[in-house]
């Protein structure tokens, strides 16, 4: 609950939601404890995963099962 409800209104990064959430929380929240929340809502289809790509600057979405292949992955609450 506490990633998805990083990701509503804008979007995010798993890095950032960690270093937000450890602060928050008062402990250790890794970034890949955050990415696993995102892949698992995005597998739900709560949350759809993007790239931000340069030549168009702007956020492009990625397939689900192509995100193993994506370096950096940012993340936005599906409306």
């Amino acid at each position: 609950d506490e990633v998805l409800e990083r990701v509503a209104d804008d979007f995010e990064a798993p890095h950032t939601i960690a270093t937000d959430l450890a602060r928050d929380l008062g402990r250790e929240v890794t970034d890949y404890e955050v990415l696993q929340a995102l892949l698992a809502l995005a597998t739900s289809g709560q949350v759809q995963a993007f790239v931000y790509e340069t030549t168009k600057q702007d956020f492009v979405p990625v397939v689900i099962s192509e995100v193993v292949s994506r370096e950096t992955l940012w993340f936005k609450a599906k409306k």
